[in-house]
């Protein structure tokens, strides 16, 4: 219930700060739309059963607000969704859905004292093995509703005029409808770091932290961690940094254990459009490293990265790091709309006229709990003409138990790995100012490496979009999909006819 009612109390929060802003029309970069989609879907396959697979007209009526505010104390978005959904032979199975996206950051004391919060609602895959569709609407047994929340507040400031620091505690919380993947963490960290101002070349922090994880009725983790950092900056481009320290933890062992670790890294930014940071960091389990690289032009946008590391959320997903079309091109039009809720604005627009949505792009994971070793390599590209635009991503990912003994976290037991990838391509062409159409084409495949478990899903969905008015917009699909699995494989075809409307 936390979850609901944090998110209950962002959009209160948000609410009343639109009714404010609002009424004095003194507060700039502040956007709020309330609209409503009726969807109406006709699927061969409602159940996505191999045998006697059963048709139905699937009926969804989704309100949704959107709020963000770039000015005041109060700094950050709230995207949330309520979908309805009515099936006109399966009336047992009617439900409803939530989808939240809400992050924020509120000053409490100036420049000193500030508070971040994010939540999160979604539809996750409990296991990479079971069942999987390409949309929620249909009826999956393998399908939980996740609430994950994070609140952290912090102070920071100037010490002794050489350096600056950073107190921060945070708790996070995971729960999910439909499985055990529940956990709750605590954190708290110091940071105390060299003045850039001061020092022009060298600099240094030294980073502590305690961390506290819980994973259901497991039991829970101590995670200390203590860590020196030198930093040398060769030019205004490049910036060196190495490291040393000193862990101790439960997390693989019975009892806690004590680790050195080391480390280095480095990053370059020969321009505001181009960017590559790397580190590699010898811990308990082995190498934790990260390697990122963007860059953008005119019309493009191009990333890559590829990383590992102890991660302690249920959300496990093999494409965790893949971003979706909104991500893309939120990068890509940084230079033309630099105020963060202008250029939100401009995405949307631009993703309605092209027959795009928000999410394009996105894959499913798992869930386990118990703490595991992720690693996850992504590519993605979109490169946008004046009437057409291509987006493609493709991911790899690969998730074991910190713990190879584990037992009940899920596909993560007794030593099994999962291994994830997949690709997703989206092609769109502007008919018109106001038509699109769009083909869209994914493949995703997951194996573990006990016992014979492989599953993969392909799916098609060409999709045309018409701009009725300034606030209507009408959408009609059509989808295929082919789901492999020695267990229940299946085939889907569905019509989809979408109306949204603004106000």
């Amino acid at each position: 219930m936390l979850p609901k009612l944090v998110g209950a109390l962002g959009l209160a929060a948000f609410a009343a700060h639109a009714q404010e802003a609002q009424s004095t029309n003194s507060r700039p970069g502040f956007s709020l739309e309330p609209s409503v989609t009726l969807r109406e879907t006709l699927t061969n396959n409602v159940r996505m059963q191999s045998a006697n697979p059963r048709s139905d007209l699937i009926t969804e009526i989704a309100p949704q607000i959107r709020l963000s505010s770039n000015s005041g104390r109060l700094k950050g978005s709230f995207d949330y969704t309520l979908r309805g959904l009515v099936y006109a032979r399966e009336s047992s199975s009617d439900e409803v859905q939530q989808a939240l996206r809400a992050q924020g950051t509120f000053e409490a004391v100036d420049n000193w004292a500030y508070v971040e919060a994010n939540a999160s609602v979604s539809q996750q895959s409990t296991s990479a093995f079971g069942t999987r569709s390409s949309d929620t609407a249909l009826i999956d047994s393998n399908r939980s509703e996740v609430f994950t929340y994070q609140i952290a507040p912090y102070v920071r400031g100037r010490l002794g005029g050489f350096a600056n620091y950073e107190a921060r505690w945070s708790l996070s919380s995971t729960s999910s409808q439909h499985s055990s993947a529940d956990s709750t963490s605590q954190t708290t960290s110091l940071r105390v770091s060299s003045d850039a101002a001061t020092f022009a070349h060298f600099g240094w922090s030294a980073d502590y932290s305690h961390q506290t994880s819980e994973f259901g009725n497991r039991g829970s983790r101590k995670n200390d961690s203590l860590n020196g950092t030198l930093l040398y900056t060769v030019t205004h481009e490049i910036q060196l940094s190495a490291r040393a320290g000193r862990e101790s933890n439960d997390l693989a062992s019975v009892g806690s254990q004590q680790y050195n670790t080391w480390g280095w890294g480095g990053s370059w930014a020969p321009s505001e459009r181009t960017r590559l940071d790397a580190t590699r960091d010898h811990r308990f389990f082995g190498n934790a490293y990260n390697i990122r690289f963007e860059h953008r032009s005119q019309r493009s946008v191009w990333t890559f990265a590829n990383g590992q590391d102890v991660n302690t959320s249920p959300l496990t997903a093999g494409s965790a790091n893949q971003r979706t079309v909104f991500d893309l091109l939120f990068a890509q039009f940084a230079s033309i709309a630099p105020d963060p809720v202008q250029r939100a604005a401009l995405v949307d627009a631009f993703l309605q006229n092209n027959g795009l949505t928000r999410t394009t792009l996105a894959n499913g994971g798992l869930l386990t709990s118990t703490a595991s070793v992720q690693r996850h390599m992504n590519v993605s590209v979109a490169l946008l003409g004046l009437r057409s635009t291509l987006l493609f991503s493709a991911f790899r990912g690969q998730s074991r138990a910190v713990d190879p003994t584990a037992s009940g976290a899920g596909d993560l037991s007794n030593g099994n790995t999962v291994y994830q990838r997949g690709f997703s391509i989206n092609a769109s062409h502007r008919l018109t100012p106001q038509q699109a159409l769009s083909a869209d084409f994914s493949l995703t495949n997951s194996r573990g490496s006990v016992g014979n478990r492989n599953t993969d899903l392909r799916s098609l969905t060409t999709t045309w979009t018409n701009r009725l008015s300034p606030s209507v917009d009408l959408s009609l699909s059509a989808r295929r999909s082919l789901f492999g699995s020695s267990t229940n494989p299946y085939n889907e075809s569905a019509l989809v006819a979408n109306l949204r409307v603004k106000f």
